[in-house]
């Protein structure tokens, strides 16, 4: 039985992964403040902050996969915060990696599509990444950190993932679901494009490479590029809400304190060409994830 830790198991991704885990597996779930809410029965919790240095659990634990989903992710929070931005998502990363090298453990990073400045889209692995903000930053230095030190690795960039949240704090395509539904107005960009991957497709893909032999950097996002207005009209289609009450707005029209790229839409075709796992398009997705709410 394969040993595997999750850290950041709390988060919306951790949480799937959670959900989603062979039953052949045994769970390590790494959470810093909010104990994850779908503990299962071969799940061993284990509560740390890493920033105040507690790492010898760990080498005690010698997992046989480590997949570090934790991070500092409020993108704005990161660009007033760049301190603790990079000794999270940067500092402990490195320091995961190095761990896993020593143990012989296989490390599946979470790293993120926005490490692109978004000038063209549809960017595959060989793009040279130009982050344009703090979090963008530190997960691009996390990534080079273990690309240049190469072992049992694979650096998923995953693009933005949508679908339902496990726990009370909702998604922000619930959010979007959940207002239209209600018939309040919700203000969605509509020069900022994604390639949104459903989060069940994203967890099963990581999933299958934790048993996979490939190594090295991976794309992973959905068929179709949108920018958000367009996902909330497919929403209003799927589910015969007004589309009205959507606001199309420019993100050069709201103040952010951190810059986003436009356009950091990912070419995931290598994943789709080694990988069983079915990616769906967000029609698709959509109808799997809200259908029942």
């Amino acid at each position: 039985m394969k040993k595997v830790l999750i850290t950041g198991s709390s988060g919306f991704l951790g949480q799937n992964l959670l959900k989603l885990a062979p039953r052949n597996t045994q769970i390590i779930a790494h959470y810093c403040q909010t104990i994850p809410e779908n503990p299962g029965s071969k799940l061993e919790l284990f509560q740390a902050d890493f920033r105040t240095g507690h790492w010898e659990f760990i080498q005690k634990l010698r997992p046989d996969i480590i997949i570090h989903t934790a991070a500092m992710a409020d993108i704005d929070e990161c660009e007033s915060h760049p301190v603790p931005a990079r000794k999270i998502n940067f500092e402990t990363t490195c320091r995961l990696s190095d761990l896993a090298r020593s143990l012989g453990s296989r490390f599946i990073f979470i790293s993120s599509d926005v490490v692109f400045e978004g000038n063209r889209g549809h960017y595959k692995e060989e793009d040279k990444p130009c982050p344009l903000n703090v979090y963008a930053r530190t997960k691009s230095e996390a990534e080079r950190y273990i690309l240049d030190n190469p072992s049992n690795m694979v650096v998923i960039r995953p693009a933005l993932f949508y679908g339902s949240a496990l726990d009370s704090r909702p998604s922000f395509s619930e959010i979007m679901f959940r207002r239209l539904r209600s018939g309040q107005n919700i203000h969605a960009f509509t020069d900022q494009y994604r390639t949104p991957v459903l989060v069940k497709d994203l967890a099963n893909a990581i999933w299958e490479l934790v048993h996979h032999d490939y190594c090295g950097l991976l794309h992973v996002g959905g068929p179709q590029r949108f920018n958000r207005y367009e996902m909330g009209l497919v929403l209003c289609w799927i589910f015969n809400l007004d589309s009205s009450l959507l606001i199309p707005v420019k993100s050069s029209d709201v103040q952010m304190n951190a810059p986003r790229p436009l356009d950091c839409s990912l070419d995931s075709s290598r994943a789709a060409g080694i990988l069983k796992t079915h990616f769906s398009d967000f029609e698709e997705g959509c109808r799997l994830a809200f259908s029942e709410n």
